[in-house]
């Protein structure tokens, strides 16, 4: 298994593959849109967690598997999936551009 990514429409995607399946998501967590693979995410049996709130996604799936350690409840509990066929992208979800938080 291996994690990647690539820049996709001006988005950061992240491309997991994993016997020979890839399985691609908007690079952003949904939960205060931040870079999920900022400094501190963890990866670990096809799941990764967002270094902010600690928030854990299926790498297969998208679903969010560990809410996140907030306030905040999470209104989109999944990743974004990003397709690509002929050279064009579909984004299931609305993509946005991860920021990392003010002052940081």
């Amino acid at each position: 298994m291996s994690l990647g990514v690539l820049e996709v429409d001006g988005y950061p995607v992240m491309v997991y593959r994993k016997g020979g399946i890839e399985y691609m998501w908007l690079a952003g967590c949904p939960h205060k849109k931040r870079p999920i693979l900022a400094d501190g995410h963890k990866i670990f049996d096809d799941k990764i967690e967002c270094p902010f709130h600690r928030a854990v996604f299926s790498l297969v799936t998208g679903e969010m598997v560990i809410p996140p350690d907030s306030k905040t409840p999470c209104s989109m509990c999944r990743l974004i999936k990003v397709e690509l066929k002929e050279g064009r992208a579909t984004y299931y979800g609305e993509p946005f551009f991860p920021e990392l938080p003010k002052g940081k």
